[in-house]
């Protein structure tokens, strides 16, 4: 005799009940390594295609920005590939804020970074950008 809703019983007759990546403390449920591997799979990434595009072209800030949002999407799907299944987008976002500490550090330590608003709104988009990338990789997962 089962429930489906919450688990089966035990020959005991109690309730034997499932063990969920909801059920767990949230912290339990970040995949770390996958996380930093995203962060510097985005951050490599980067660096790559900046210098390439910058060796062929005299490369616009734009066109540097771009190419780190895309990286930071890569952060974001590389982090969700290493994630628990349900947990992928919080993987990502935490890739993607990794890629964001980072940068507004190097940026500050240059002394040629943005205003303190800038710095608050590219954490959200590099947040919302990983967290697009994680969802990407658990809809590709296969189950």
């Amino acid at each position: 005799m089962t429930d489906p809703g919450t688990g089966s019983f035990r020959q005991d007759g109690s309730l034997a009940s499932k063990t969920t990546s909801a059920s767990r403390p949230p912290l339990t449920n970040i995949n770390w390594g996958g996380v930093a591997l995203g962060a510097a799979a985005g951050i490599a990434a980067s660096l790559v295609a900046n210098l390439g595009v910058g060796l062929v072209i005299e490369q616009p800030a734009a066109v540097s920005i771009l190419i780190h949002l895309t990286a930071t999407v890569g952060a974001g799907y590389v982090a969700g590939r290493f994630a628990l299944a349900g947990t992928a987008a919080v993987n990502g976002g935490l890739s993607g804020l990794l890629i964001f500490l980072f940068v507004g550090v190097v940026s500050l330590l240059t002394s040629a970074g943005p205003d303190p608003i800038q710095l608050v709104m590219l954490g959200i988009v590099a947040a919302v950008l990983g967290s697009a990338g994680g969802v990407l990789a658990d809809r590709r997962r296969v189950e």
